[in-house]
């Protein structure tokens, strides 16, 4: 199955320099394409993404099926 496109998010926390604290719930990297992807390459390069960056926990995915329009 090919994906034609995607965005995937990793939210994490920030330190703030001016503050001198981190700041919790921000998106700290973000990975997006509009080249098709085969499902299981895309697989591969979250757990790739989610390795490199200790996000394991709370993964969320959201999928969006267009059916095909007959003329």
């Amino acid at each position: 199955m090919l994906i034609d496109k995607h965005t995937v998010k990793i939210v994490g926390s920030k330190w703030d320099h001016k503050k001198d604290k981190r700041i919790q719930d921000q998106v700290i990297a973000t990975y997006q394409s509009t080249e098709n992807m085969d499902i299981k390459k895309l697989s591969s390069l979250i757990e790739e993404l989610a390795d490199s960056h200790d996000a394991h926990q709370e993964i969320e995915i959201s999928v969006n099926l267009k059916q095909h329009q007959y003329d």
